[in-house]
């Protein structure tokens, strides 16, 4: 019989919306781990009842700790995507109502000050939030090209120039992603998100147009609570990409999440899009 002291600690899961909660609680199985995924309801699926779990509105702080603390959990990992929460939104219990003031000032600040502020929540608590790389290594981008296809040298500089803006814009907690074309920047991401930037950019595009250049650059916010939340790329990211007549995308390597990896690649070869994994080092230069 294992003692106190040898056996792994229990994870929690406070889930969002898509694959990963699942991903993630799967591979903690596999190493041994007990799991229990809380749902935040309106963004969680119903799949989640693969596993003991339990639900929670947002705001409900209380209960979000609650749940935790009597499944017996040690380790949390929040995972998975969730809108930005509207103040009406909002439906504290009573420990939230002690707690909004500290979030309503977060929520105005940016996201990635937010979630900060869940993990100082949880981590005063006695609880330890981990990285989803902790169980999905595979996940962050690694650093090379993935694709059959490269970027060109004008690409490159474009690579630099979105890089630059994604970097400002991260400073400002106000986004994660920038589209450069031909030397200069053509969209922002803001808290709608990657895809509706480029659903805007495809709707744009003049019909008929074949022209396929432009780089989208996702990397992480300089002062990113990475534990929490890192930029994403998917299957979705790529054939929006190509709907918005965009060349390639180029991401952070061990700094964003690749989800699907392998389907990615086969994708974006497909379209005749190139995917780049970039140093951290790059990242490192004059704001524009």
């Amino acid at each position: 019989m294992s003692s106190p002291a040898s056996r792994p600690r229990k994870l929690g899961i406070a889930a969002g919306g898509g694959p990963l909660p699942l991903a993630v609680a799967d591979a903690a199985r596999a190493a041994g781990r007990d799991v229990f995924i809380v749902g935040v309801r309106g963004a969680a699926g119903p799949d989640i009842a693969r596993y003991p779990h339990g639900w929670v509105r947002v705001g409900a702080m209380g209960r979000f700790l609650k749940l935790f603390k009597q499944a017996g959990c040690e380790d949390i990992v929040i995972i998975g995507p969730m809108n930005r929460p509207r103040l009406g939104d909002i439906v504290p219990d009573f420990r939230g109502l002690l707690l909004l003031p500290r979030f309503i000032r977060r929520l105005k600040t940016g996201d990635d000050a937010l979630l900060r502020g869940v993990v100082e929540f949880l981590e005063e608590n006695g609880l330890k939030v981990v990285g989803v790389e902790t169980f999905l290594p595979q996940l962050l981008a690694r650093e090379g090209l993935l694709t059959i296809r490269a970027p060109s040298a004008s690409q490159e500089k474009d690579i630099d120039i979105a890089i630059a803006a994604a970097r400002d814009l991260g400073a400002r907690d106000a986004g994660q992603g920038a589209v450069a074309r031909k030397g200069e920047i053509i969209a922002l991401e803001d808290v709608r998100g990657t895809d509706v930037m480029l659903a805007e950019l495809a709707a744009a595009r003049a019909p008929g147009n074949l022209e396929r250049d432009g780089v989208l650059v996702k990397l992480p916010k300089p002062e990113q609570e990475r534990r929490v939340d890192r930029p994403t790329i998917g299957v979705r990211t790529v054939e929006n990409a190509a709907a918005a007549g965009l060349a390639g995308i180029a991401v952070e390597a061990d700094g964003a999440i690749v989800n699907d990896a392998e389907d990615v690649v086969r994708r974006a070869n497909e379209l005749g899009l190139f995917v780049l994994g970039f140093p951290h080092s790059r990242t490192i230069g004059p704001k524009p």
